[in-house]
């Protein structure tokens, strides 16, 4: 089976959160205002690679003293998983709560209890969620009723993946196009030479051409020097801004794109990929895309227990491995490849099974 190397953008910003701060005001001041006997708990949302996990690993950060953290990495099956330990704090972060139920009869039971969990205990929650199953979810239990504050991830500014993509370079090392050599020009200039005439007993002048030589050499110097500078920068903005149409704000879409993308250490604007696929799934093949999608990763085991079939998980599998829409994370989770990611969500949207 197919793997790649994950751009998981939980792994990304380390420590550094960009472009986050106005996201992070908001929530604080839903931590301060519980202080003082106001609950309302945050939900924050994203689509896969997005950022919340960077987001909520800065708000834990700036509330160790006092914040619980819980983080759920697969589909949770036991209600006893949902329950906080005795120590838990005020502030409970709890991470990818989309893992909290499952798409088939009775596999509500463990949301149910998490729910009856958030509205009784006297603590303030702070979850994130995959956004498609986020209104999924709140469409059939109006989540927002639980989680007034919600936060929705922003889309990356263009300067933000500049920040992103060269923090583990050395300044200089990647190499934006090329710097072939200026072309040099001359310069000239016309000067009145003095001539004596002694029939005459007069100085008369005749304008002559000259080239000033040590001058021409600086200035042709320094427009190379000019015409490199503002080279490399058209063509690295060009480079990010092809970056940032193909990921429009996905930090995880644009690692990817980058990683793809660059020959290391060049890259030229015309070597960044765009990527379209053409999809054509089976319903059932595209429901599961959409759980694979709406979990942000399932493993295998999870995936026949929704559907109930080992032989057809198998069948549906090779078929999304087979068209590349998908690949196996190397935890064992099988994921929306980055770079299919917007082709995945707009076949699944003109379906109507995500929205």
């Amino acid at each position: 089976m197919v793997k790649i190397h994950s751009n998981d953008s939980d792994k990304m910003v380390l420590g550094e959160v960009l472009g986050l701060r106005d996201s992070i005001g908001e929530i604080q001041e839903a931590i301060a205002d519980f202080d003082v006997g106001k609950r309302l708990n945050v939900a924050i949302i994203a689509e896969p690679l997005g950022g919340k996990t960077t987001l909520i690993n800065e708000i834990e950060k700036l509330n160790i003293s006092r914040a619980t953290k819980i983080t759920f990495s697969g589909i949770v099956r036991d209600k006893r998983e949902t329950s906080l330990p005795e120590d838990a704090k005020r502030v409970v972060i709890l991470d990818n709560c989309h893992f909290l139920y499952m798409r088939k009869p009775g596999g509500f039971d463990v949301f149910y209890e998490f729910l009856n969990m958030v509205s009784s205990q006297d603590r303030i929650f702070i979850t994130t969620w995959n956004t498609f199953s986020w209104k999924y979810l709140n469409e059939v239990f109006r989540l927002d009723k639980y989680f007034p504050v919600l936060i929705s991830v922003p889309p990356f500014k263009k300067e933000n993946f500049e920040d992103l993509l060269l923090r583990k370079y050395e300044e200089g090392e990647i190499i934006f196009g090329n710097d072939e050599e200026a072309k040099e020009e001359a310069l000239v200039y016309i000067e009145d030479y003095p001539l004596e005439l002694a029939s005459l007993g007069r100085k008369i002048y005749l304008p002559i051409l000259r080239i000033n030589l040590s001058y021409l050499k600086k200035c042709i110097l320094n427009r190379k020097e000019k015409e490199k500078k503002e080279e490399k920068e058209t063509v690295e903005n060009r480079v990010f801004g092809e970056i940032y149409r193909e990921s429009k704000g996905n930090p995880g879409i644009a690692l990817r794109v980058w990683e793809i993308g660059i020959d290391y250490p060049r890259i030229e604007p015309d070597d960044v990929p765009h990527f379209s696929y053409d999809i054509e799934l089976e319903q059932e093949e595209a429901f599961v895309l959409e759980l694979i999608l709406s979990y942000q990763g399932l493993r295998k085991s999870e995936i026949v227990d929704t559907i109930d079939s080992t032989l057809r998980t198998d069948e549906i599998l090779f078929q999304l491995l087979n068209q590349e829409l998908i690949f196996e994370h190397e935890d064992g989770s099988f994921r929306v490849r980055p770079e299919a990611l917007r082709s995945v969500i707009a076949y699944l949207e003109k379906f109507r099974l995500v929205w």
